[in-house]
Parts: structure tokens; C-alpha cells; sequence
């Protein structure tokens, strides 16, 4: 049985078409059709369901299924015990929440290049849905967000750290004196938001319609880390990502409003798809921040 025919099988299992397989693989679309053929003859059973242009596991393609991703990833992990990081080549690609890429990606990019010299990496931003839809059809190999706690049956959640957001204001703003400020009172206020549709605008808007309120920014922007930068020219009030604040924070420029009626807490998470095997190039990401966890900022 030939690992190369395994390999084949496990990516028409996930991509549910010979002919992406084949894209995907370099092979022809009859040399993809023949090794799945002859594994099926090995096994004595057909792998998989061909119904027009629709490829689905058969009973015994599902129970091979399993077999086939510990056989591979065996493989695998021996090939990265015995090659060394800088060693490792090919591509990893990653889908990233805006804030992320600002604030935790230079750091973590420049220790990963160090690590693995000769993977190239292909980066995007997405919103969550955006990820998770990207990561269902193998346009990604990894989704790092920014998100309510994600439990879903085909993700396997890599990493999970806890990130609080907050209301900030130039360090000037009249409410920066207050010991606690309400959400009514934070409606008579200039906001500038990130665009709705990301989960931390999702949280604030659900809080502020829970208490029967709404805030009415006077500008969008998709971008955290500029928000951040605005808020500290005097622009406006926002509501941020704790870690996007930090250092404006330590500095003075920004002062953390003390609004109690709205806590919100989101979590970083890294993701891979349940049926995707775990590649030496992802290995090192994912061992690189759960590394990075454990640090308040990485820089």
C-alpha cells in the first residue's frame, strides 16, 4: 500500500472532487482516478460514492478514513523528528482577524521565518464566518481569530486565550475622571467603531440593545490598530481590544473607562479543519503561539 495513494485518498475524502484533488496534487485526473482504484483493490472494497460530479465516502471509505489520517500523520511526524525546522519547505496558509495581524503577527512572522527559512507563507484577513468557511472548503490551513469561544465539531481548536475588550479615551476625555461610567451616559458620546459584522462590535451592540441603548458612531473603520491611533489624537471614544490599547495604555495617551454594565470578553483562537492532517509547517505555527500565549505582547 502506497503512502502516495493514501495521500491521494485522503484528499479526495476532504475535497469530495477528483478533479480539485488532481489541481491540487499536480496529477492528472486519470492518474488520481488509478490510485484510488488500485487502493480499493488492495482493500477489497470501493472508498468512495461517484454520483455525477459529487464524490462521497462509502461506509468502508469512512472507516478507512481514520485509519488512513493515523497512517499518514505516523509518517509524517517521523519525517519532522528527523528533519530539522530549517529544513521544512512548501507553504502554510493562514486566515487572520485584523487585530491579530497588527498586534501579535510581526512577532510571531519574524521567530517562524527564523524557525522554517524555506516555507513560504501566504497570509489573508478575514471575519470569523469568512475563516470558517475558508477553512470547510481548504482554502486555508490555519484560521488564527479573534472570537466568541468557536465549538464546533469539525474544528480542532489549537490554541484559546482569553482577551478582554474595553472602552478607551484619550487621557483628557471628562469621563476619564470617573470611577464608573454607564452606558447611557456613553451614548452622548463621539464613538468610533469597527465595522459591524466582527464579534467584538457583534458583543457591544447585543450589550447596549440588552439595556435598551444603541451607540451611534460617527465613523467605521476595519482597522483596530488605526482606531486605536485616532482615539489618541482626540477623535473619540472607541471599544477595543484590550492588547490593541497596551502600550497607549502604560504610556498615559489612553485611559481604560470603567463601565461595568458591559463586560466583554473575547478569545484568540487558532484553528485547523478536523479532517485536514497536521503539516510540519502548521506544527511550528502552532507551537510558536502557544509559545507566544504565555507572553502579554508579542513584539
Amino acid at each position: 500500500m502506497e503512502l502516495r495513494n493514501i495521500n491521494t485518498f485522503l484528499h479526495v475524502a476532504e475535497l469530495h472532487s477528483f478533479s480539485r484533488t488532481a489541481r491540487q496534487l499536480g496529477y492528472s485526473q486519470s492518474a488520481v482516478s488509478s490510485q484510488i482504484a488500485q487502493l480499493e483493490g488492495e482493500l477489497g472494497a470501493p472508498l468512495f460514492d461517484r454520483v455525477g460530479k459529487t464524490v462521497r465516502l462509502t461506509g468502508a471509505g469512512e472507516t478507512f478514513l481514520g485509519y488512513a489520517r493515523t497512517l499518514l500523520a505516523t509518517v509524517q511526524q517521523a519525517q519532522a523528528a528527523l528533519q530539522p525546522p530549517q529544513q521544512i519547505s512548501g507553504s502554510l496558509r493562514i486566515a487572520l482577524a485584523d487585530s491579530v495581524c497588527s498586534t501579535f503577527l510581526p512577532g510571531l512572522l519574524q521567530r517562524y521565518h527564523a524557525r522554517c527559512p524555506q516555507v513560504e507563507l501566504v497570509l489573508c484577513t478575514a471575519t470569523a464566518d469568512g475563516m470558517l468557511q475558508m477553512l470547510g472548503t481548504n482554502q486555508t490551513d490555519l484560521a488564527y481569530t479573534l472570537d466568541q469561544p468557536l465549538l464546533q465539531p469539525n474544528l480542532v481548536r489549537a490554541v484559546d486565550v482569553p482577551e478582554p475588550v474595553c472602552f478607551v479615551a484619550p487621557a483628557d476625555h471628562p469621563l476619564a475622571r470617573k470611577d464608573s461610567v454607564s452606558l447611557e451616559e456613553l451614548t452622548r458620546q463621539e464613538f468610533l467603531l469597527t465595522e459591524r459584522g466582527m464579534s467584538y462590535r457583534d458583543a457591544l451592540d447585543q450589550c447596549m440593545a440588552a439595556h435598551g441603548l444603541r451607540l451611534q458612531p460617527y465613523l467605521e473603520l476595519g482597522s483596530a490598530a488605526l482606531l486605536c491611533q485616532m482615539v489618541e489624537q482626540g477623535m473619540g471614544l472607541s471599544f477595543l481590544p484590550e492588547y490593541i490599547v497596551r502600550d497607549a495604555l502604560a504610556a498615559g495617551r489612553l485611559v481604560r473607562l470603567p463601565v461595568p454594565e458591559c463586560p466583554v470578553e473575547m478569545h484568540r483562537q487558532l484553528f485547523y479543519h478536523r479532517d485536514k492532517w497536521l503539516t510540519p509547517q502548521m506544527k511550528v505555527f502552532i507551537e510558536l503561539v502557544r509559545e507566544s500565549a504565555a507572553r502579554p505582547l508579542d513584539s
